[in-house]
């Protein structure tokens, strides 16, 4: 029974693993680098939500020092601008996969001498999927870059709170 059970996952897990690898393919070239700054952004976003809700609620003491408070600061703060920038990359990175798409696109009809719907559609289909991807990608990331901007100004009021006398 258990054999067959981890057969269905294993088959779903494949399944899923080609139809990732097909969009890969159907976004063109842009889609790699799409994917890359999308993991570094998520990455990022998953260590701030792991210092939010793991460790900060255990650090959560009055600052003894001005060095430890500066200290405390700055770990509110780590990775968030570089994640706000990040979400900002990637529907731009979509635009970029626009431009290539519809470029390649136009190279085509060129070299064939015909507008071929065939061609026509494959080039407008990867620029869709690059600019969806970009969008999508960096909308997530602007909305978890938000919360965790509230966070740290909620966690940096906390500590002004702590520290008056």
């Amino acid at each position: 029974m258990a054999a067959a059970g981890s057969s269905s996952v294993v088959d779903t897990v494949l399944a899923a693993a080609r139809r990732v690898e097909e969009l890969m393919d159907a976004g063109g070239p842009v889609m790699w680098p799409l994917l890359g700054v999308s993991l570094l952004s998520w990455g990022l976003i998953l260590d701030r939500y792991w210092y939010f809700l793991r460790v900060l609620p255990k650090v959560r003491r009055r600052p003894r020092s001005e060095v430890e408070a500066v200290e405390l600061r700055i770990a509110l703060w780590r990775h968030l601008r570089l994640i706000r920038t990040l979400s900002g990359i990637l529907p731009m990175l979509g635009l970029l996969g626009t431009v290539t798409g519809i470029v390649e696109t136009f190279d085509l009809i060129r070299v064939f001498g015909s507008a071929e719907t065939r061609i026509v559609a494959r080039g407008v289909s990867q620029a869709l999927i690059t600019t969806l991807t970009g969008l999508v990608m960096g909308l997530s990331g602007v909305g978890a870059g938000y919360d965790l901007s509230r966070r740290a100004e909620a966690g940096e009021r906390a500590m002004i709170g702590s520290r008056s006398p």
